[in-house]
């Protein structure tokens, strides 16, 4: 009885980790995001599936404000035939957008600013769980404060784990991501996004 006792106070830890692992698998992802880490992208990131995956969340408001950005390229005549046509239209901005240079421009954690890409202007950062204490911007404060934002965690199976998370600067909008055990590393394979005009 006693050595049972043991062996389950030993695996505790070992099955928080794991159960915390792709957690911190999608903060690295928004981290990196934000600070437009194209390394760190391209080592989480599947990213033909998650092509696929995000066709079905942009909206023709989306694809007007990318059509519109002044720093895109100007479109041909072909590409404004191809454009009226929206499931073709969504196609040309996901594999546009859907890299790790662009991913974080078409998300709006950073932006295009004469050819070169800039941290996104006016998001405001809100006040964190722990914000007052001394434990404020500290790495606790940062898990506690995604944690309360945080509307789904599920295991699907031991290799495959969806996470729904709120926007932290825009209000209404969701990110459901799926995350896939690959090698000893949790990777982005799927996102949708809903609301907040996306």
């Amino acid at each position: 009885m006693r050595r049972l006792l043991k062996v389950r106070i030993l695996a505790l830890p070992l099955v928080l980790a794991y159960l915390a692992w792709p957690i911190f698998s999608a903060l690295e992802i928004r981290d990196a995001m934000v600070a437009g880490d194209t390394e760190t992208l391209n080592r989480k990131i599947a990213w033909e599936s998650l092509r696929g995956s995000l066709k079905t969340s942009i909206s023709p408001q989306t694809i007007a404000r990318l059509t519109a950005d002044p720093d895109a390229p100007s479109p041909t005549l072909w590409q404004r035939i191809k454009a009226a046509v929206a499931p073709n239209a969504v196609d040309t901005i996901v594999d546009r957008y859907v890299t790790a240079e662009n991913l974080p421009i078409l998300l709006g954690y950073r932006r295009l600013y004469r050819g070169g890409v800039r941290p996104a202007l006016g998001l405001q950062e809100p006040p964190t769980m722990l914000a007052g204490t001394w434990l404020a911007g500290s790495s606790v404060d940062r898990l506690a404060s995604f944690w309360t934002r945080v509307r789904r965690a599920v295991f699907q199976s031991p290799t495959r784990f969806v996470l729904e998370v709120e926007d932290k600067y825009r209000p209404g909008r969701t990110y459901v991501g799926t995350f896939a055990l690959q090698g000893w590393e949790w990777k982005l394979i799927g996102l949708t996004v809903s609301g907040g005009s996306f």
